[in-house]
């Protein structure tokens, strides 16, 4: 165990050295595996005495909950792959949700109708007045998020006075 540990501190991974934590509390496997799944632990590296003899250890990946046996030597070579692959994965899960969760309206109406049904992300027509901002959350609960840099330039009328508006920005309601 030593060894491995000595050996997983000069791993370089894209963002520094490897960081990790050796879990040696006398609780039990599952509730250790939980506290570690809690906190975002992309993998666990699980060994016991079997492992140790055989030179392998077990792999999981937390977002799979997928188990793997390794050896020592593969694990050592793969695993700063393994986690730039797990970051792109998190990364592309959570673009997909916000595709997802996002929707765009034209009125004060729709924007309610949405944010009371699907819920999620608002992109609608705003013409900068803290007045409209206020009678939309007054409206509806919902707030500006943000106003992205890459939203296209869209001429509108903003959901409340009809003032023009040169493009959407993004409200949500705080839950």
């Amino acid at each position: 165990i030593d060894r491995l540990e000595a050996q997983l501190r000069d791993i370089d991974t894209v963002s520094g050295p490897l960081r990790f934590k050796v879990d040696w509390r006398e609780e039990t496997p599952g509730f250790k595996y939980n506290h570690w799944e809690l906190r975002g632990v992309p993998f666990r590296i699980e060994v016991g005495p079997r492992d140790v003899a055989s030179e392998s250890v077990m792999l999981v990946r937390r977002l799979a909950r997928a188990k793997e046996s390794l050896p020592m030597a593969a694990l050592l070579q793969e695993l700063p792959g393994r986690l730039g692959a797990y970051q792109a994965d998190v990364f592309q899960r959570a673009l997909d949700f916000r595709e997802e969760h996002t929707h765009a309206a034209d009125t004060l109406g729709e924007m309610s109708e949405i944010l009371d049904g699907v819920g999620g992300f608002v992109m609608a027509p705003w013409c900068g007045s803290a007045e409209c901002e206020r009678a939309i959350a007054e409206a509806n609960g919902a707030t500006i998020r943000v106003i992205p840099f890459d939203s296209p330039d869209e001429a509108g009328s903003c959901v409340v006075d009809g003032a023009p508006s040169a493009r959407r920005a993004l409200f949500a309601r705080a839950y």
